[in-house]
């Protein structure tokens, strides 16, 4: 079996973690006035979005609120430079049309109390490729479906202490449930060493998780147009399912049937992986009625190694953001975040073996609104780019260099009552 084969059936053992994935430990950016300052939000949220970003700033809503991101518009495209005989590009994409927040926030005797739910992470690809003429390959054609989304649903409740000092606590379900089906035919020419005329290989592989997420909450005024806010969380999975199942068939040119096949059997798996504390803070400036400037900080720790999944290295992201009112009834948003990678750097020694991306991630947010009564309607733009290295490529000391270019497209809209 050749390095370019090789190549092939690595494409289906990692896919899975390619978009909804443990990469990275920033993936949405949620909310309507969060996510025009790229979630810079800590140190604010004193609207439903709080609900996820900190929980203690919904104490300071003025009124009843309800918040939703209407539609996003979410494209995303992965280049693995030179990847299939080093000549040619392997391109992955996902589009989805995605309301990923919802949120209501009311009072109720001396707390604010809140329901929400957000779209953490999603993918939802489907894409047919082929490439022909390379090597000793005739054609390749690549079937590729894959759905992968996380969803945070549950209560909050937070209380003022006094006029500078609140508290919160948001505890949320978690759900994960990805599904993933690769379909790989290969049709080789007649100069193939092992006289082989066709192969077919299908792999598929479904992941269910279920679990808690608590976020714990405080914020804080110790000067006139200051604020700061803290939030720690993790996600505690109760259970996990995973199954995979692998079936392949290898034909030549005057055999009848498989010349080499492995039978598909489905092989269950029970391995709950470990998902890192997560310590948010933020500091918000309000130097005039029309200008707020914020920041944050987004600590994530490492997680272990188990059973199939690999563990994963601290990080530190940030995001900031601006808004401003140019008049009572429109407002400006913009913002910057990072998405740094979790996973390791790609090590170019470890000649043959699959290696998980190292990609660092970073994006751009704007995003204009206008007030009417006690509504509000914003549409805006994100971007994000990144570049780094892969290794896609089995039995090959090649390091493929990759980048991930996506947009989003948002409707967000907002009411107090």
């Amino acid at each position: 079996m050749t390095r370019q084969v090789l190549a092939l059936l690595a494409l289906y053992i990692a896919p899975l973690s390619l978009y909804a994935n443990p990469n990275h430990n920033i993936n949405q950016v949620v909310g309507d006035r969060a996510l025009g300052m790229a979630g810079a939000y800590a140190a604010i949220s004193d609207d439903p979005a709080g609900m996820y970003y900190n929980p203690a700033g919904i104490a300071y809503s003025r009124s009843a609120n309800i918040s939703a991101n209407v539609n996003t518009v979410q494209s995303l495209n992965i280049t693995y430079q030179d990847a299939l005989a080093e000549e040619f590009d392997y391109n992955r994409n996902s589009f989805q049309v995605l309301p990923n927040f919802f949120g209501v926030v009311q009072p109720l005797g001396g707390w604010m109390v809140g329901f929400s739910s957000s779209i953490v992470d999603s993918a939802q690809e489907n894409q047919d490729q082929s490439f022909l003429a390379f090597d000793h390959i005739e054609s390749l054609i690549l079937n590729i479906s894959n759905l992968d989304t996380v969803y945070n649903v549950g209560p909050t409740v937070a209380k003022k202490l006094n006029d500078d000092l609140s508290i919160g606590l948001s505890l949320h379900f978690h759900y994960r449930r990805a599904e993933f089906v690769n379909n790989q035919f290969v049709k080789y020419n007649a100069t193939d060493e092992n006289n082989r005329d066709t192969q077919w290989v299908n792999y598929y592989r479904k992941l269910s998780e279920q679990g808690v997420r608590p976020k714990l909450g405080i914020q804080w005024s110790p000067l006139p147009h200051w604020s700061l806010g803290l939030m720690v969380d993790k996600t505690f999975l109760v259970s996990a399912t995973e199954t995979r199942q692998l079936a392949r068939c290898v034909t030549d040119s005057t055999a009848v049937g498989c010349l080499t096949e492995q039978v598909p059997e489905i092989i269950t798996y029970q391995d709950t992986r470990t998902y890192p504390w997560q310590v948010r803070t933020g500091i918000a400036w309000f130097p005039s009625s029309v200008l707020l400037i914020s920041a944050d900080a987004i600590y994530s720790t490492s997680s272990a190694a188990i059973g199939g999944f690999s563990g994963r290295e601290p990080t530190l992201d940030g995001a900031v953001g601006l808004e401003w009112y140019w008049t009572p009834r429109w407002a400006l948003r913009a913002g910057l975040y990072t998405a740094f990678a979790s996973t390791p750097e790609v090590d170019p020694t470890r000649s043959g073996q699959v290696q998980e991306a190292h990609i660092d991630i970073y994006g751009v947010t704007s995003s204009i609104t206008r007030f009417n009564e006690g509504s509000a309607i914003s549409i805006g733009l994100m971007g994000n780019y990144g570049n780094g290295d892969s290794q896609i490529v089995e039995d090959s000391t090649t390091i493929q260099q990759t980048t991930i270019l996506g947009m989003t497209a948002f409707f967000t809209t907002s009411y107090r009552y």
